[in-house]
């Protein structure tokens, strides 16, 4: 087994998915990182990395992880393969076993938000300032 740790910033908000064959929850999680160094044109580049959660730590990154947002992933290495476009390169992703949020604020903020809106919509309110 192959462990490994990724940290950076969430570049879109979670979209949480079913998977069709077992009913269970997942989401796909891009963080990007910035790399230390600058390259040749003074640039410092940027690493993308997809993350698979499943279950409930699907379901608790959509309630508390939001777009900007930065987080470490610990899990296992998965290499994927494009069977239906073999010109396509192989990647990988992160199969999450854990998830740490490191900018509560920011998930502290999505959580009052995601409050709000269902309280103004089990009250039958539209969210407006009379």
């Amino acid at each position: 087994m192959l462990k490994i740790t990724a940290t950076g910033n969430l570049t879109n908000d979670v979209e949480l998915k079913l998977n069709e064959e077992t009913g269970k929850p997942y989401a796909i999680l891009r963080i990007a990182s910035d790399r230390r160094y600058l390259n040749r044109n003074g640039v410092r580049p940027t690493d993308f990395v997809s993350i698979k959660v499943r279950g409930r730590l699907a379901e608790r990154c959509a309630a508390y992880a939001v777009k900007g947002c930065k987080l470490t992933a610990v899990g296992d290495f998965e290499t994927i393969i494009f069977a239906e476009d073999p010109t396509r390169q192989p990647g990988f992703l992160i199969k999450a076993t854990e998830v740490e949020f490191l900018s509560p604020g920011l998930a502290d903020e999505a959580a009052q938000a995601a409050n709000a809106n269902r309280e103004a919509a089990d009250s039958g309110v539209d969210g407006q300032a009379a």
